[in-house]
């Protein structure tokens, strides 16, 4: 039988299975329910890249409940180094998160009866999570240094019935050793629950490095950063730190709208923009690097804007080809 470092060599790292000049790779579990078309791949893969997006205005509630306008800022060009789904039911954030609750939805995601009694390597997995979550957010081993004083959230549950890498950026191919070596030391079936925890790592490492501000328990969501979440999949995107050097990638609560005071709605600077996701440049060095866990709802509405685009492009490319055959003809006929 295969080892479990070969069972997950093509899932979760399979850059020696692709020569180099392969861009991205797609994974289908064998057991997953739909067999993806080369369409559905060539979709996937234009989602993980994104566009410089540009200050425009968007409506959404204020504190009374009202429509009014935002102006969100600019955002910087993104590309993604991994393309997954998220879980299909997904726990409560933040320290509330019960890891067995989690560990249960995972094992009947995959097949596995979640009632009966948890297999010895998966709970020695949790239990070592737990344990790590519990040591590094105790407040009394932690320094008076704010910087210092993050805590870690494991939170970044996703389904990986099907994984699209980036298999170019170097950001990708250490994310995925990453991955990679925390999920075989276990020997269980849940890389999902291996991927969460190298997620939270990097996130915790990322805030440190950056200097973020403390997060508060008592802090809540905010009213702008509903406005983000509703009118933005920038909550999607979670940022890669690629070390010093490199541009930072945006956090979806740095990005902070402005709200547009009512009697300057009418103003041309204040009408509603579509959002421009085009990529206007091939410099690498203008990208920020994210992991992309792409809601069902996102992908749904993506489709359809991504099936209307090639739908128009056709018709415009099959308009040319009969404009250039009657030309040929009328070239014959004199």
């Amino acid at each position: 039988p295969l080892t479990a470092e070969d069972v997950y060599l093509p899932k979760i790292t399979p850059g020696l299975l692709f020569h180099s000049s392969v861009f991205r790779a797609l994974f289908v579990d064998e057991n997953f329910n739909i067999s993806p078309t080369p369409e559905d791949a060539q979709f996937l893969t234009s989602e993980m890249a994104r566009g410089k997006v540009k200050k425009r205005t968007v409506m959404g509630p204020d504190a009374k409940g009202r429509t009014v306008k935002y102006k969100l800022p600019e955002e910087p060009q993104r590309r993604a180094v991994l393309l997954v789904a998220p879980m299909k039911e997904h726990p409560a954030d933040g320290d509330k998160i019960n890891l067995r609750d989690v560990t249960k939805l995972m094992m009947k995601e995959i097949g596995l009866k979640p009632n009966e009694h948890e297999p010895k390597e998966i709970r020695a997995q949790r239990e070592y999570y737990e344990r790590a979550k519990s040591l590094i957010n105790s407040f009394d081993l932690r320094t008076l240094l704010p910087v210092a004083r993050h805590k870690i959230e494991i939170k970044d549950f996703i389904r990986s019935r099907w994984v699209i890498h980036d298999m170019r950026l170097e950001e990708a191919h250490q994310l995925r050793c990453e991955w990679y070596r925390e999920h075989v030391k276990w020997n269980t079936h849940l890389d999902q629950l291996s991927f969460s925890y190298v997620m939270a790592k990097r996130e915790l490492t990322r805030k440190i490095i950056t200097e973020q501000p403390l997060e508060t328990e008592s802090e809540k969501l905010t009213l702008l950063q509903m406005v983000i979440n509703t009118r933005s999949d920038a909550k999607e995107w979670h940022p890669i730190f690629s070390g010093e050097g490199t541009r930072l990638p945006i956090h979806h609560s740095q990005i902070s709208p402005e709200e547009v005071p009512q009697n300057l709605f009418d103003l041309p600077d204040n009408e509603i923009d579509e959002v421009d996701t085009v990529i206007e440049d091939n410099d690498e060095s203008s990208n920020t690097y994210y992991v992309r866990i792409m809601s069902d709802k996102v992908m749904l509405d993506c489709r359809k804007k991504w099936t209307k685009a090639r739908d128009e492009r056709r018709k415009i490319i099959s308009f040319q080809r009969k404009k250039q055959r009657q030309q040929d003809q009328q070239k014959q006929n004199q």
